[in-house]
C-alpha cells in the first residue's frame, strides 16, 4: 500500500481522519506498523481547548505499540517483525539536563505524537516513525493491550522515583482514574507502606482498592481530612496529585505531614493558587513530575505482565471512528480508550 490512514485533532471540537503516503524510514529511524495507540487525557483536554501546551491542528499518537515494518539506513535496533512499544519524548542528548540523565526535561525535548509542527506525527496511524533510540522490545509475555499502556504507566514510575525514598511511607494518591491507578501500582512498587486513594467516583475507588490501595476515600465528603488521615494512620509523606486543579491542591497539602512532598503528576489546566504560607512554615516540598526517562519506561516494562488491562481499558475503536472514540474518551474518564488500524468498530 502506497497510502494509510491517520488520525488528525483539526481543531478544537473536531477529530477527523485523512489519507496520506506511507512514509519512509530515513537514517536512524524506523517504520512501526501500529497494533493500538491510547488516547491520553492530554489528546482529549487538547481537542477540547483546555491543555495549557498543547493545541490542533496536530496528529496524536503518543502512547502506542506496534511491529516494525522497515528500518532505516544504520539503524541496529530493533529488527523488522520485532514488538515494540514507543517512548515519545525526543531528547537531544546534548543538553545539561540530558548529560545529567533527566532526558524528560531536556532543554529541546520534541513529542512525536504531540508537536503541532508537524515534523513528529504521531502513532494513530497505519504506520508511524520513531527514532530507533525511542523504541522498546516487548516481552513475549506482555501483550499489545498491555503494551500500549506502558507509556502512561511510566509517568507514575517516574513520579514514584524522584518522590525519594517510599519504604514504609503513607502515600496519598488523589483522583484514581488511569493516571491515579498506575500511581497506586507505582507507589506500591517503591515500597509504600499504606496507601490512600480518593476519587469522586465509587467505581474507580473500588478498583484502586483491588490493585493496591489500603483504603479509599471519597474526595467530596466533609470529612476529607480526618478520613484521609485515618486511613494513614496519620498525616501522609507523600501525596501523588494526579488531578492537578484549585480544588485538589488544598487537599494535598492538608493531608501531608511538614516537610512532606507533593507530587503535581496531573497535568494542570490552569494557574491557581497554592498555600505558600505552609509550603513555607512547614518545608513543604512541591515537585513537579513531567513524563520519564529511560529508566522509569524500563522499569514500567518490566511491570507490564501483570498489569489488569481488562480493567483499565475501556473500549477501543478503529481508526475511521476516531471521532467517536475521542467523544468517549472525554467522557469516561474511568478507563483508557484505544484506537486500532480498520475502518469498522
Amino acid at each position: 500500500m502506497n497510502t494509510m490512514m491517520r488520525v488528525v485533532a483539526e481543531r478544537i471540537g473536531r477529530v477527523g481522519v485523512t489519507e496520506v503516503p506511507v512514509p519512509t524510514a530515513g537514517p536512524g529511524q524506523v517504520l512501526v506498523r501500529t497494533a493500538l495507540a491510547g488516547i491520553c487525557g492530554s489528546d482529549t483536554h487538547a481537542v477540547a481547548g483546555h491543555h495549557p501546551l498543547l493545541a490542533p491542528p496536530y496528529y496524536p499518537g503518543h502512547e502506542a505499540t506496534g511491529t516494525v515494518a522497515e528500518v532505516g539506513p544504520g539503524v541496529t535496533f530493533p529488527a523488522v517483525g520485532q514488538r515494540v512499544m514507543l517512548k515519545p519524548n525526543v531528547s537531544c542528548g546534548e543538553c545539561v539536563n540530558c548529560r545529567a540523565g533527566r532526558t524528560n526535561a531536556c532543554q529541546d525535548l520534541r513529542w512525536i505524537g504531540c508537536d503541532p509542527s508537524g515534523a513528529l506525527p504521531g502513532a494513530m496511524a497505519d504506520y508511524f516513525l520513531a527514532p530507533e533510540g525511542n523504541l522498546y522490545a516487548v516481552p513475549d509475555e506482555v501483550t499489545d493491550r498491555q503494551a500500549v499502556l506502558v507509556e502512561c504507566l511510566a509517568t507514575a514510575v517516574h513520579a514514584s522515583r524522584i518522590a525519594g525514598d517510599l519504604t514504609g511511607a503513607r502515600v496519598v494518591v488523589l483522583g484514581a482514574g488511569t493516571i491515579g491507578l498506575f500511581a497506586v501500582l507505582a507507589a506500591r512498587r517503591a515500597g509504600a507502606g499504606t496507601i490512600v486513594a480518593t476519587d469522586l467516583d465509587p467505581n474507580k475507588r473500588q478498583r484502586a482498592l483491588r490493585h493496591g490501595a489500603d483504603v479509599a476515600v471519597d474526595a467530596a465528603t466533609e470529612g476529607f481530612v480526618d478520613d484521609v488521615r485515618a486511613g494513614l494512620g496519620g498525616p501522609a509523606d507523600a501525596v501523588f496529585d494526579c488531578v492537578a486543579n484549585e480544588h485538589s491542591v488544598p487537599q494535598a497539602v492538608s493531608v501531608l505531614r511538614r516537610s512532606g512532598t507533593l507530587l503535581v503528576v496531573g497535568v494542570p489546566p490552569r494557574d491557581f493558587a497554592i498555600p505558600m504560607p505552609l509550603v513555607q512554615d512547614w518545608e513543604l516540598r512541591v515537585q513537579g513530575c513531567a513524563n520519564y526517562t529511560e529508566e522509569d519506561i524500563v522499569t514500567a516494562l518490566g511491570m507490564a505482565r501483570d498489569l489488569p488491562d481488562k480493567e483499565i481499558i475501556a473500549d477501543h475503536f478503529p481508526f475511521a471512528e476516531a471521532a467517536a472514540a475521542f467523544e468517549l474518551a472525554a467522557r469516561n474518564t474511568s478507563g483508557k480508550v484505544v484506537v486500532r488500524p480498520g475502518g469498522g468498530h
